[in-house]
């Protein structure tokens, strides 16, 4: 060792360089030693003491292997015979086993000298370092389940140093809310300038008492602006990490997009109301048809037990025949009703779409109606140009047979008059048709307006369904109804569709 350190100095100052190579040897906090070729210790520093806990004399003369981990020995033979071959080595890492049964990690580095035939070696404890690896390792590994996570979450995940007022966003901002990571403020404000105006001052100010208070957990619903200016539906979760003092210093947490499920719940509520509405009217539709059903089937029932009774009488024959046939014709009457409601009901058909002129079908209503028009007197007064609707030409049919029926069988004491008019825009088409017939009490039929077998006045024949098939019909073409009306003042209804856009025109429909 002497010989490396020293080479290129001067004789006269070769006991001075020994003197303070004695001192290196002596105060270095590394252990530094020789090995010959055979594998044994030469010379040791006394920093083996610290470093394995042996004085140098104890390993003096001692082959290296024989302090060295099994596991480890084949690796360092390698090495070794690598670098007597002339490789010089850095931070070669190895386990050695103390004094005291311990195994301590150790990095050496190490040059082989071909003169002196020894090898000289410098050799430090490896914990520290193993330890900042294994810590950088699983910092890395941390990091990279975090990317993971947040690629494979349609969570937005976000982290909020409080100290230094920065928030960091996971890749699932974007691909949730649409921003680019890069364009959006990396302060408090890319979050709170995108809570919805109405949620905004609640959410926030959860977020401050949690973070000035003593807890750790947060939980808030509210809206979140998108890239696009829409609004998400979002449950945002915080968890708030304090120092030793409870000074919060940190907050991270992760937003999930809950717009669909709310949607789905909403849909399925509205779905739900619509059943328990269905229900209602079923209910009162069976009384109603169990009460028409039992008139006819008991006046059969009395025509067949007077037929048993007289049976040998031609009169008795005729009359039972004569009334049989009038309860079958009822009977019959009440089946056709049920199967008309039903069928608008039950959405088991299809519909059918096609470019309907309203002229022509208004055409088609007031022809078919020519008798009644002619006995009345009836004005009916149709709309001016042509006004096409993407619609089921049997349906609209109904609504305005419906209507302008009962504006004639409804009538006042004056000629019925109807006057229909046609409000046509891009986005819509308006239907009014005005009558000035008896009138409606809308105060007291208001909520029994379109139901089933429902009639307003006993002055005048009916069954009841004509407005109930009218506003079924017309739910079946997504389109709304709405009345206005006055008893001795006539009716007003107003019925709206929505146009279709092209990509739609062309689906048949259920009925729902």
């Amino acid at each position: 060792m002497t010989r490396l350190l020293v080479q290129g100095v001067k004789p006269g100052n070769l006991e001075r360089k020994k003197t303070e190579l004695e001192k290196i040897m002596a105060f270095s906090l590394d252990m530094i030693c020789t090995i010959n070729e055979d594998g044994c210790f030469v010379k040791v520093s006394a920093a083996s003491v610290a470093v394995l806990g042996y004085q140098p004399d104890e390993l003096t003369g001692t082959p290296y292997v024989q302090f060295l981990y099994p596991d480890d020995r084949e690796s360092t033979v390698n090495c070794v015979e690598a670098i007597m071959a002339g490789r010089m080595v850095h931070n070669f890492g190895n386990r050695y086993i103390c004094k005291d049964g311990t195994i301590r990690p150790m990095l050496w580095s190490s040059n082989w000298d071909p003169e002196e035939r020894v090898m000289y070696c410098i050799a430090r404890d490896g914990s520290a370092k193993i330890q900042s690896e294994a810590l950088r390792r699983s910092l890395e590994e941390s990091n990279k389940r975090y990317e993971y996570v947040s690629k494979a979450t349609s969570d937005a995940i976000w982290d909020w140093n409080l100290e230094k007022n920065t928030l960091y966003w996971g890749e699932g901002f974007t691909t949730v809310f649409g921003y680019n990571l890069d364009e959006i403020a990396s302060d408090i404000s890319s979050w709170t300038g995108y809570v919805h105006p109405d949620d905004a001052a609640a959410v926030v100010s959860s977020v401050y008492q949690l973070i000035d208070g003593g807890e750790t957990n947060w939980k808030k619903e509210y809206r979140y602006q998108r890239a696009d200016g829409s609004f998400a539906d979002v449950v945002d979760r915080g968890f708030v990490i304090r120092d030793t003092s409870g000074k919060a210093i940190r907050m991270v947490g992760a937003m999930h997009d809950i717009s669909e499920r709310k949607k789905s719940l909403a849909e399925l509520k509205q779905f739900a109301d619509d059943l328990y509405k269905r229900n209602r009217e079923l209910q009162q539709f069976g009384y109603v048809v169990s009460h028409n059903l039992r008139l006819p089937v008991a006046n059969i029932m009395g025509i067949a037990n007077l037929m048993e009774a007289d049976r040998d009488s031609p009169e008795t024959l005729d009359l039972c025949i004569g009334n049989l046939k009038a309860s079958v014709g009822s009977l019959d009457e009440v089946i056709r009703d049920l199967s008309s409601i039903l069928s608008v009901t039950d959405g088991s058909a299809e519909i059918i779409k096609e470019h309907i002129d309203i002229l022509e079908i208004i055409h088609k209503v007031t022809a078919d109606l020519n008798q009644s028009i002619t006995e009345t007197q009836a004005l009916i007064h149709g709309p001016e140009g042509c006004h096409l609707l993407h619609s089921h030409k049997a349906y609209l049919y109904s609504i305005f047979y419906n209507l302008i029926s009962n504006a004639i069988k409804y009538r006042s004491g004056q000629a019925p008059t109807v006057l229909i008019t046609v409000d046509d825009s891009p986005e819509s088409l308006v239907i009014r048709l005005t009558d000035n017939g008896i009138g409606i009490d809308l105060q007291r039929h208001q909520d029994n307006l379109f139901r089933p077998y429902t009639r307003f006045t006993n002055e005048r024949k009916g069954k009841g369904l004509g407005l109930f098939l009218v506003k079924s019909h017309v739910e079946a073409l997504q389109g709304t109804i709405t009345v206005q009306s006055e008893p001795g003042k006539g009716t007003s209804f107003e019925i709206k569709f929505l146009k279709e856009k092209e990509s739609e025109s062309s689906t048949a429909k259920p009925i729902e």
